[in-house]
């Protein structure tokens, strides 16, 4: 008999046919995020197939009639329902059992479904028993709590005895606890949390019904929503036991909090291998979740400085290291600092700091500073094993940009130093200001500009002509002290270009001022008399030239046929300085040029034909597109005085004669349409590049030819390049230097000499030509396609990274991993230099460079000496910041350089992936660096083996296998070698 002043309401005691209960189903509650720490990727498997936000249905309930709906709704009880096949009440003891395929009580939000249950009204405990028992209480805890034999929870005070128990909990990832007895209890004095206690539990992230690995652990304790820590804990993979640990700690808090960082060491570390292995442990330090809006983290890296090498490449070394990081949306603020300081036991010290800060003013008003420092370069480079690091530059750049009215303002600045080298070179400030277009009137429009900028170049360590100054002592004896060598250019320009009614007149004021301060011989010729020459050594030299240029622009004729452009302009005669100039070869005295008209006409029309295609395409379009223009100009004179400043003799120089000149430039396409499969009317066609050339202007003047009786080329260099779609990304570029000598001299000569080659390129499975090819031969390309080819660089090409912005501290640069290919497939990259000079001509001074005069101060060290040496190799096509323009400065010699980069990334099968990374060097035949890195996914598991080289003959291997789950937890080897380097 079933009474209602029982708080256990009866809602239905109908016989129900319950399914067959479902296999068990572990909710996934949304992740946390991190708004300032990112975690690394675990390579996750992809989930989105299931919808989490779904809640499972444990049991179906009748409906209730209108009696149940007024119990349930009366004041003052508590309404339970249960469910079952069959439904037994025991007025005296106050107990209900259930029995049916599928029984249920569900009290509060609590539901409890077995195979049959007891319930007491007067203790509140259920007592479940059945080959599945699954209790939700979400309450207390956010995942199902699932036992296979029985459970008794206490509905009131949630707590409960379980056997066989399974459940799940999240922290980040999802990981799945078994145990064969537990209990667990709500702790009202800790919010509600509930507790769970284990015995003989296993912990395991992987989903499988047979998990790949296991923790097997006798004690577990967890708290929902709040820690989990078993002890002690044996690892299985499959059922063979391979690692015993006294305890493992899992954080199942949501947001970041603060901790300790997981110490990074390998198996050498505690077990060494060798008598010449050096211990070294990363990471020892503390994070701190300072708010929601920043954070900070200091670590500790330590390397074993006992049996020190010979040579004193290797001495040992502490390494502190400090990260703080915010970012404040709501205020548009976010940026980092990280700071460290490297002390080596050879008494060595070395502090780096890179401080990186964005900032939104406004919609119009912003600010971005990127801060690179180090004060001892020397040990920066000799330290590092990344191969870009090594050969990177120490960058720092600031720009502070904003809006004056319709104009916009630009304030900046930049600072480089080198790795290895003393030298610096720093631009500050960097102003600009521009303005749109303004209105003046119906027809004119106004688009003024105004710029300025000084760059130094400070410690110049380059070879040069005078290294070092003697002097006698107080002593009496003979001394001598390495020179300082200091570069400053500074420039700014004025321009108010005016457009009246299709009319453009340009107006522009510029000065530039070039300083050396070093000593330097420079050949003097006599302004009348090509033939006396001398030789003069000056402690200082500089240069100053003040220039306004004016040019007129007629409308164009013929527009979209012959492109016809008529100009006049008036300019100076010799157009390699400005109109005011000083030297100081004139004194420090200024003196002026004269100008004189310029009349071009120019035409650039461009020719096409049309022609059938083959195969995917349906037609070719060539394209010719030649720049013709010519160029008249009467001769000019200049006087002896502006002819001593800039160190010409008359005879020799032609630029003061008659110019008429034609010059010539050429630029080609090769385009195909392709066939489409899209028929409809609105489709467009698809369009490649086969192959696009572009040719630098060649300029003749007959005016020339016939006075000199030589050649009439006028162009001192001039360039080529070619690329295609059908290798995406490719660029080639050649360059030739065409005259021996200074063009405006009459001792040149017409002699062409190649100087500089440039190409790069990027190739994928489903590149152009391999499309191409696989379609010639039947197999077919899929048209969407997530690996596209790349055409601009990206941070990972090595080319990119060496002339990025590298911060120099923080622990999150030193921790970054290994590059592995994020998708099927393989993808490769090639980037091929080379640079050599046009051997000089004439009696000038000239000055070798030398390296190992360079580096001569650091011979003691050999390590450093030889980095010094690759250092100064590295950077020979740019030795000579701001050597003097005149003419008859001493010429610096720098050696060829002839380098080929070489990215690849690839999946050898599904599972495999590699990457490999180098750089050879054709002059010193040899490789400057290696990165290859192989990646095994083992499904629950990630196995890394990686070797690194760095130019400076630094080089680490590393393998270890690490959890996807929590990646810190991981087996691994790590051997980090310092090689000195000797000649």
């Amino acid at each position: 008999m079933i009474r209602s002043v029982v708080v256990a309401v009866a809602i239905s005691l109908a016989l129900v046919a319950q399914q067959a209960a479902e296999a068990q189903v572990r909710p996934v509650a949304p992740p946390r995020r991190d708004t300032i720490r990112a975690r690394p990727d675990t390579a996750k498997r992809d989930t989105t197939g299931a919808d989490t936000t779904k809640t499972r249905e444990l049991v179906k309930w009748n409906e209730t009639d209108s009696v149940m709906e007024a119990l349930m709704k009366r004041p003052g009880y508590t309404a339970t329902k249960y469910q079952g096949d069959v439904v037994v009440f025991n007025a005296k003891t106050r107990s209900l059992s259930l029995k049916g395929s599928k029984a249920a009580v569900n009290r509060d939000e609590t539901v409890l479904v077995g195979d049959s249950i007891i319930y007491n009204d007067s203790t509140k405990i259920m007592i479940a028993r059945g080959d599945t028992v699954i209790l939700r209480d979400p309450q207390r805890q956010t995942a199902d709590v699932i036992a296979r034999g029985e459970m008794a929870y206490n509905v009131e005070l949630h707590r409960g005895v379980v056997t066989n128990i399974s459940t799940s909990v999240e922290s980040g990832e999802k990981w799945f606890v078994q145990g064969k007895q537990a209990a667990f209890v709500s702790d009202s004095s800790r919010g509600g949390e509930t507790a769970f206690y284990a015995r003989n539990a296993s912990i395991t992230s992987c989903d499988d019904s047979i998990p790949d690995y296991h923790f097997q652990a006798k004690e577990v304790k967890m708290i929902s929503k709040n820690i989990m820590v078993a002890r002690p804990a044996v690892l299985y993979i499959g059922e063979v036991p391979v690692m015993w640990l006294p305890f493992i700690f899992q954080d199942m808090r949501s947001g970041r909090r603060s901790g300790i960082l997981t110490p990074r060491f390998g198996v050498s570390e505690l077990f060494r291998n060798s008598p010449t292995y050096r211990r070294h442990a990363e990471n020892l330090g503390y994070y701190f979740a300072l708010s929601d809006y920043m954070d900070a983290q200091f670590a500790l890296d330590w390397r074993s400085g006992a049996r020190p090498s010979d040579d004193g490449g290797d001495p040992g070394w502490v390494r502190l290291n400090g990260d703080f990081q915010y970012r404040w949306l709501d205020r548009f603020l976010s940026g980092s600092l990280r700071m460290f300081h490297h002390a080596q036991r050879d008494g060595s010290r070395n502090t780096g700091v890179s401080w990186t800060h964005d900032q939104n003013f406004s919609q119009d008003t912003h600010f971005h500073a990127d801060i690179n420092y180090v004060t001892n370069t020397f040990i920066q480079r000799t330290t590092t094993f990344n191969p870009l690091a090594v050969l990177a530059t120490i960058r720092s750049s600031a720009n502070y940009s904003t809006k004056l009215g319709p104009a916009s303002l630009s304030l900046g600045g930049s600072r480089s130093q080198y790795p290895g080298r003393k030298e610096v070179e720093q631009t500050f400030p960097t102003f600009s200001l521009a303005s749109p277009t303004v209105q003046l009137g119906r027809f004119v429009e106004w688009t003024p500009g105004f710029s300025f900028n000084t760059t130094q170049h400070l410690n110049i360590d380059q070879s040069g002509e005078f290294n070092y100054r003697y002097f006698t002592n107080t002593l009496g004896q003979a001394d001598s002290t390495r020179l300082k060598r200091n570069v400053r250019t500074t420039s700014a320009s004025l321009g108010t270009p005016l457009k009246i009614a299709g009319f453009s007149w340009s107006n522009s004021f510029s000065l530039s001022d070039n300083e050396v301060d070093a000593p330097q011989t420079i050949v003097i010729n006599d302004p009348n008399d090509s033939s006396k020459k001398t030789s003069r050594v000056f402690a200082k030299s500089y240069g100053t030239n003040i220039d306004w240029q004016t040019s007129f622009s007629l409308p164009t004729v013929f527009q979209g046929t012959l492109n016809l452009a008529p100009s006049i302009s008036f300019a100076n005669v010799d157009g390699g300085n400005g109109f005011w100039m000083r030297s100081h070869l004139s004194g420090g005295r200024f003196v002026h040029q004269s100008k004189r008209p310029t009349f071009s006409l120019s035409t650039s029309p461009t020719l096409f034909a049309l022609f059938p295609g083959f195969g995917p395409v349906t037609r070719f379009r060539h394209s010719i597109t030649p720049s013709i223009s010519f160029q008249y100009a009467p001769s000019g004179e200049l006087s002896t005085e502006f002819l001593t400043a800039t160190n010409r003799s008359r005879q020799s120089f032609l630029g003061s004669l008659a110019q008429n000149q034609i010059s010539l430039g050429l630029s080609h396409i090769l385009e195909a349409k392709l066939k489409s499969s899209d028929t409809s009317s609105t489709a467009e066609p698809k369009k490649i590049k086969v192959l696009s050339m572009n040719f630098g202007s060649v300029a003749y003047d007959i005016e020339r030819a016939r006075k000199t009786h030589r050649s009439g080329f006028v162009t001192p260099n001039i360039s080529t390049s070619i690329s295609s779609d059908l290798l995406p990304g490719f660029n080639g570029n050649v360059g030739y230097s065409l005259y021996q000598g200074d063009v405006l001299s009459d001792t040149a000569r017409f002699k062409p000499f190649r100087e500089t080659i440039n190409a790069s390129f990027r190739l994928n499975s489903q590149s152009g030509i391999f499309g191409v090819l696989q379609r010639v031969f039947g197999r077919a390309v899929p048209e969407p396609n997530p690996q596209l080819a790349k055409v601009e660089p990206s941070q990972d090409d090595a080319l990119a990274n060496r002339v990025a912005n590298t911060p120099v501290a923080g622990i999150t640069q030193r921790s970054q991993q290994y590059g592995i290919p994020s998708t099927q497939g393989w993808e490769a990259t090639f980037n091929y230099s080379s640079h050599r000079q046009r051997p000089p001509t004439g009696s000038g001074v000239v000055v070798e460079f030398d390296p190992n005069t360079i580096c001569a101060p650091v011979q003691a060290n050999p390590i450093v000496y030889q980095n010094c040496v690759q250092q100064a190799l590295a950077n020979a096509s740019s030795a000579i910041p701001g050597a003097s323009a005149i003419p008859g400065a001493p010429f610096v010699r720098t050696p060829p350089t002839n380098n080929l980069d070489g990215q690849m990334s690839f999946h050898i099968t599904p599972k495999w992936a590699a990457a490999w990374g180098t750089n050879y060097d054709f002059e010193a035949k040899k490789f400057g660096s290696h990165r290859v890195t192989l990646q095994r996914e083992l499904h629950d598991w990630r196995a890394i083996f990686g070797f690194t080289q760095a130019p400076n003959g630094n080089f680490a291997f590393n393998f270890f296998i690490a959890l996807n789950a929590e990646p810190d937890l991981k087996f691994n080897y790590d051997k980090q070698t310092y090689r000195p380097l000797t000649r």
